[in-house]
């Protein structure tokens, strides 16, 4: 399986009207998330399956996304993309998508940083996605070490296929 792990882009501060489970994109977040999306879709297989957190700025960033995918690209929110999810529920879940073959995930930092590193057998490190970046993976649910990072796409930034570059704090 391709995994495409997406951060949700730049959205609004929250205030004391506007809670955080509704904070949505800025223009400049929306904008970030369509370049973002279309190289995603230039750059791999597209993602047939998009799973999102249901928090509104994430749900927005999903549905920018999947129309770059393809057209049978198919959209859920899941809680298990919420801020403070448990990573190895996530983990059991995607493996269990065994009939998928590119999925893209959308959510929060730092729980998908934190996703990332445990699938890539790098629990002792720090991987900060920035907003609206992307790491793409490969999937082996029945190999040791299940992941094994394919690139990382941020905004501003060129395409970078290795994991020190990608993220030089993570190493040390």
């Amino acid at each position: 399986m391709i995994l495409y792990v997406m951060r949700h882009a730049e959205a609004v501060e929250g205030n004391e009207t506007l809670q955080d489970e509704w904070r949505y994109l800025t223009e400049g977040g929306r904008l970030v998330a369509k370049k973002m999306s279309s190289l995603i879709a230039k750059n791999g297989p597209k993602p047939r399956l998009t799973i999102t957190s249901p928090l509104t700025r994430a749900v927005q960033t999903a549905e920018i996304a999947a129309e770059k995918a393809c057209r049978k690209n198919i959209v859920i929110a899941s809680g298990l993309l919420l801020p403070g999810a448990d990573i190895s529920e996530l983990i059991t879940y995607i493996k269990g998508l065994t009939d998928a073959k590119r999925v893209l995930l959308v959510g929060h930092e730092p729980q998908l940083g934190s996703f990332v590193a445990t699938l890539l057998g790098r629990t002792d490190e720090v991987v900060a996605l920035k907003k609206g970046a992307c790491v793409t993976l490969k999937l082996d649910p029945a190999s040791e070490r299940p992941a094994s990072f394919l690139c990382y796409l941020a905004p501003g930034k060129k395409r970078t296929t290795s994991f020190k570059k990608a993220f030089p704090q993570a190493t040390p």
